[in-house]
């Protein structure tokens, strides 16, 4: 079981390297509304984004990859379509506690050419979400965020920035996860984490 999953990682992961010769094309379009000490505020306009959701153990990554590895195949023509959708950045990420587990949403912005009528999915775990347009609160930061450690303390920081600045309109509930690099892309690396303004996002499924 182990070596089939090594084996499957390596041959995804050269499929990946493929895609992620070149910088994404695409990135979620934003504007920057203003900036503040160590964060942007930015509006994000309504869009659709590939998704992958699963509840597992709190310290578990294998399942991170495994929803990465699902999305990356979405992208590289497993969909009804058999569309090839150009990798674009960033990959987000939500963790939800649940109890001693997290339910872990991994998404993928879906280009411009795919906004109005994104192919389904073939793989019955993914699914096309609909975010309206929103505000968020972010911070950017570089280094290799592998670990969740790493994006617990980034999202402190900018709990902590955001407090001094009695920004009053930020929902600490929750944060987004945003990686823009591949994981061969050692150099200027750009993650960030998000929270959002108190206004609820009213999520729904489409397509």
């Amino acid at each position: 079981m182990k070596l089939s999953f090594v084996v499957a990682f390596l041959v995804c992961a050269q499929l990946a390297r493929a895609q992620y010769e070149d910088e994404p094309n695409e990135r979620a379009p934003y504007s920057v509304l203003r900036t503040g000490d160590g964060y942007e505020v930015r509006a994000y306009p309504a869009a659709k984004w590939v998704c992958h959701s699963q509840v597992q153990q709190a310290a578990s990554r294998r399942k991170d990859t495994r929803a990465f590895f699902a999305l990356f195949r979405y992208i590289d023509g497993g969909n009804e379509a058999e569309a090839k959708i150009p990798m674009t950045a960033p990959v987000s990420m939500k963790k939800t506690p649940i109890d001693d587990k997290v339910d872990a949403q991994m998404c993928f912005y879906l280009p411009a050419a795919h906004q109005a009528s994104p192919p389904a999915p073939t793989n019955a775990e993914l699914y096309i979400e609909e975010r309206p347009a929103f505000t968020a609160f972010v911070r950017i930061f570089d280094g290799f965020a592998n670990k969740d450690r790493v994006w617990e303390e980034a999202s402190e920081a900018l709990k902590v920035d955001l407090e001094a600045a009695q920004e009053d309109e930020v929902d600490f509930s929750f944060f987004y996860r945003a990686g823009y690099d591949s994981p061969m892309k050692f150099k200027n690396r750009r993650n960030e984490v998000w929270f959002l303004n108190k206004k609820k996002l009213s999520l729904h499924l489409c397509c």
